[in-house]
């Protein structure tokens, strides 16, 4: 076992109070959604006691992931069993491609701006929550605001909300009338979207994993060690990609550090992948027994996953 690696873990673990829904959300994430997204919750129990969850601590988790519909539960016999919702499931496919898929496509220079003025109260609340979730922001009242957005997630998330009567939909292009006129779009987007604080906890991530990177390489690590550092690098990464808009390079920080922690994330994945897998294949178990094979995507995360031979 390597020891610093193992006091690094373990420090990692109680730097950060981990919720366990959040856990849970990223162990389904990184591990069950591509394997069939089933799991039984005794499976579940021993593998959040590796970050010190205990028993009853998981089943509050599950509980409540259960009533806000990210998960559903059956019983077979005596055991639990806990799968990814039909309702669920789009959100683990976004999030799937945001985190391990190649998402930085080149900028039009075109904006894509909400009108929310004709939104009922009560409808207003979901729908600037939903669109902040594609990276739109509130640029000023009952107008948001994003940069060239995918617009067939916005037309299904109109369609899917039952918004399409009450929203106004513009596609705008930025005019430079002055010569100062870029600098100022650019400090309007550090306004409007949490540019300061992700550049923050990307730094925080990057100086993290560069220390687990050099123990990985300084020494050998166990199974479980390896899928510890899988799960906690993830579940870092994930929380901080689900809050980053994903704006264009031109309207962000020349010192912006979202590829530096992409690489990185990239790298210790790759070297930890093979015996995170054995640690999880071990423990995890279906109704059925042994999980699933992984689906084709699985193995293309960040561009093509490397197995060590006869993995």
């Amino acid at each position: 076992m390597n020891a610093k690696l193992k006091q690094y873990i373990d420090e990692l673990i109680c730097e950060d109070v981990l919720s366990g829904t959040s856990l849970i959300m990223s162990i389904f994430g990184d591990c069950i959604f591509q394997r069939g997204g089933v799991i039984s919750l005794a499976s579940l129990i021993q593998l959040m006691d590796v970050f010190g969850f205990n028993e009853r601590s998981v089943r509050t988790a599950v509980f409540r992931l259960v009533q806000n519909d990210w998960l559903s539960s059956e019983k077979i016999g005596r055991t639990s069993y806990y799968r990814i919702t039909e309702v669920s499931r789009e959100r683990f496919a976004a999030a799937h491609e945001k985190i391990y898929g190649l998402n930085q496509c080149e900028w039009d220079h075109k904006w894509d701006l909400v009108l929310l003025s004709s939104v009922e109260l009560g409808n207003k609340t979901i729908l600037k929550k939903e669109l902040e979730w594609l990276g739109f922001a509130n640029i000023t009242t009952n107008l948001m605001a994003y940069p060239s957005c995918d617009e067939l997630q916005l037309q299904n998330l109109l369609f899917k909300l039952n918004m399409t009567e009450q929203v106004v939909v513009f596609r705008a292009e930025a005019l430079h009338l002055w010569q100062e006129s870029y600098p100022t779009l650019k400090r309007m987007i550090e306004v409007n979207w949490p540019i300061e604080q992700l550049h923050q906890r990307y730094d925080k991530f990057i100086n993290d994993f560069r220390n687990v990177l050099s123990l990985i390489e300084d020494g050998d690590l166990n199974e479980l060690q390896a899928f510890q550092i899988r799960i906690l690098l993830i579940h870092q990464y994930r929380r901080i990609l689900l809050k980053d808009p994903n704006l264009p390079l031109e309207l962000l920080p020349s010192d912006w550090l979202a590829l530096t922690a992409r690489n990185l994330t990239s790298n210790v994945y790759q070297m930890i992948i093979s015996s995170s897998e054995e640690f999880f294949l071990n423990i995890a178990r279906t109704a059925e027994g042994t999980m699933p094979p992984a689906r084709p995507q699985f193995y293309k995360r960040f561009g093509g996953l490397k197995f060590a031979e006869g993995t």
